[in-house]
């Protein structure tokens, strides 16, 4: 699913053993084929970092965030296998993701979560997509969904949250509309609460804010 407002990326790291697992951030969507995710040396963006121990199964905060006035936090629980590549590599078998909110006005839960890869298929981004008014705490990504997926040692995960509109447009289908630039096509309330992230309202004007 698009979106309107992206927030800033953050890197999640992870420790595997006595190695930081980092992998490379996307620019293309998930496909086919072997993905082996590399090791980025002095990379001065990624000096910077929280850590995961992949030899821990409780949930785990990978970011943070604040929208509607309300603080939350994502968490992920992971499970990592051997891979067929060797031992210099692992291979992500389930991930699942979990939204803690914080003293909210809204509820903001997980809208989806995408796989993507670089167009090279050397990297990985999971998009995390949250959403006010949701009650959908949590989302899991099963091994079908990250197939022939390797990491090497030192190489890294990179994150991004995304925030959807609380009112989108659909079709009698049910399908998201979007409008020809990319935006999701919404309205500012329905009648019960109004989305201050996405519009403005003085009195009867009411207006879309800029990305």
């Amino acid at each position: 699913m698009k979106t309107l407002k992206h927030v800033a990326p953050i890197p999640l790291f992870f420790l595997f053993v006595l190695f930081p697992m980092m992998f490379q951030a996307q620019d293309g969507p998930m496909g086919g084929g072997l993905v082996v995710v590399k090791k980025i040396m002095n990379d001065s963006k990624e000096a910077y970092s929280s850590t995961i121990d992949l030899n821990d199964d409780r949930k785990q905060l990978i970011m943070a965030g604040q929208n509607y006035q309300t603080n939350y936090g994502i968490y992920a629980s992971i499970k990592m296998g051997n891979s067929s590549l060797g031992a210099n590599y692992r291979t992500l078998e389930s991930i699942a993701f979990e939204i803690v909110n914080y003293k909210p006005t809204y509820f903001i839960g997980l809208d989806s979560v995408v796989v993507s890869t670089t167009r090279n298929l050397d990297g990985l981004t999971f998009k995390i997509y949250t959403k006010a008014m949701s009650n959908n705490t949590g989302l899991t990504l099963k091994k079908a969904a990250l197939a022939n997926i390797h990491f090497e040692k030192g190489s890294y995960l990179h994150s991004e949250r995304y925030l959807n509109p609380m009112f989108p447009q659909k079709d009698a289908n049910g399908t998201v509309q979007f409008t020809a630039d990319g935006e999701v096509v919404c309205v500012a309330d329905n009648g019960l609460a109004f989305d201050f992230e996405f519009f403005y309202k003085d009195g009867d004007l009411v207006v879309r804010r800029e990305p």
